[in-house]
């Protein structure tokens, strides 16, 4: 598996994803659908430009509510759209079904 930099994650997530960016001790991201329902959140280390690794993919992968890391990885890369990952996202996570807020 490949490694992710943050600042790409971070435009991936602002940008593409159109995710709320919260200010708190890490950046905290919420995820909302066409319709402006939550759907999903993850968070990130705060601070200069670093590396993310195999374990901080899969947990920000999971937390997102994707099926795989790679999937993460294919959506910071602009290969899954943010459509498709919307879909993977409420499947894995029926509405109602959200832990984080």
């Amino acid at each position: 598996m490949g490694t992710l930099e943050s600042n790409e994650t971070d435009k991936a997530l602002r940008g593409k994803m159109q995710a709320e960016r919260l200010d708190r001790p890490d950046w905290f991201y919420k995820i909302y659908n066409e319709n402006g329902e939550f759907v999903s959140s993850t968070s990130m280390s705060k601070g200069s430009k670093h590396t993310l690794r195999a374990n901080r993919i899969s947990d920000m992968a999971r937390q997102l509510g994707l099926s795989t890391s790679q999937q993460f990885i294919d959506l910071v890369n602009c290969t899954l759209s943010r459509e498709a990952a919307l879909k993977i996202i409420q499947t894995n996570r029926p509405p109602g079904t959200h832990r984080n807020r």
